[in-house]
């Protein structure tokens, strides 16, 4: 990082850091976050946080306001999930698939659009974000190019009308995409079991300094930052002991820092065992699906009609798929017939 000397008017400061961890988990809410939007007025205001406490966590806007690559990043990314957010809500409303088409399917493609510009700006940020740890760099580059290739997959699918596989791989980018709202619940739990338990964050100095509501008297706090503050060595950092609820701005963030990766891979899993699940337990909703892409395959000309696409009898080891139709047929054709003369030899 390059050198950064203090410039205290143009950092943020402590916001509250529960009310910025409320998931967006429903369309009202979504649309509350698109405030964030306002950089210097609410998710980095320079005169320091609003009433509410609605900004960014502390010491995140330390990265956002004095480097440029972490600006662009945090802007690109929340221009492109918030909206996106909101999007999928429409694309899983059913009334819309069925009688919407032509909106079911532009939305779609604004939605993939979008997606795809947030996860630039996560990729951007992700280094810095709460605490930037390779365990977070990891998930963000794991999980987001990940759901963008089940987002692939579903489109391919789609191409080919095999529309129960769209909508499998549609269902699971979206529930791993959805991680991060569970996240924030399970950093806001953890929070409160580590808090002045013993354990310690390290922060630069500056970012130390440029989180502190009140610097008066600072370095008694952190006595290591002396250096920096001085002036001979402007990379200081120092330990700062994780409290939520007790202490300063930095030892929230620090409580909040601790957690986030664990958090992030928690949240993937219980995800990704809840859409599985959810598919497992939903196989007529698949079978119905699957015998409209056989009719549409059908209509279409297409080869092997019923798997045209990317599905597990045509790419695997899976039984062949049939109709339900010829189903019955075979089913009608096997089963086996009594004669007269086994009729009399069983009941004699």
């Amino acid at each position: 990082m390059a050198h950064l000397r203090r410039s205290p008017h143009r950092l943020c400061v402590m916001m509250n850091p529960v009310l910025s961890l409320v998931p967006a988990n429903n369309p009202s809410v979504s649309l509350a976050r698109f405030m964030y939007l306002n950089f210097s007025g609410v998710l980095c205001p320079t005169g320091g946080p609003p009433a509410g406490g609605n900004s960014a966590a502390p010491g995140e806007c330390y990265y956002y306001v004095n480097f440029s690559r972490y600006k662009i990043g945090i802007m690109l990314h929340l221009a492109g999930v918030l909206p996106a957010s909101l999007l999928a809500v429409v694309q899983f409303t059913p009334f819309i698939r069925k009688r919407w088409i032509l909106v079911h399917r532009i939305t779609g493609y604004a939605a993939l659009l979008l997606y795809t510009i947030g996860l630039i700006g996560a990729l951007m940020i992700a280094r810095r974000a709460f605490g930037g740890g390779m365990e977070v760099q990891v998930w963000v580059g794991f999980v987001g190019i990940g759901v963008l290739v089940c987002f692939a997959i579903s489109y391919a699918n789609i191409k080919r009308l095999q529309i129960e596989q769209h909508r499998a791989w549609m269902l699971r980018g979206w529930f791993y995409a959805g991680a991060i709202i569970t996240t924030r619940l399970i950093m806001i739990i953890a929070t409160q079991f580590i808090s002045d338990k013993g354990y310690y964050a390290v922060w630069p100095c500056a970012k130390i300094e440029a989180t502190l509501q009140n610097k008066a008297n600072w370095l008694d706090a952190y006595p290591s930052c002396a250096s920096y503050a001085n002036g001979t060595n402007l990379d200081q950092v120092s330990a700062i002991a994780a409290s939520f609820g007790r202490g300063g701005a930095p030892n929230a963030g620090a409580a909040l820092n601790l957690n986030f990766g664990m958090a992030l891979w928690l949240a993937l899993a219980i995800h990704a065992v809840g859409v599985e699940s959810y598919l497992q337990l939903t196989p007529k909703e698949a079978q119905r699906l699957r015998q409209v892409s056989y009719q549409r395959q059908l209509e279409a000309g297409m080869k092997d009609p019923g798997s045209a696409g990317l599905t597990a009898d045509r790419l695997g080891d899976a039984e062949k798929w049939v109709p339900e139709a010829t189903r019955k047929d075979i089913d009608c054709t096997s089963t086996p017939t009594v004669s007269t003369h086994d009729h009399h030899m069983g009941t004699t």
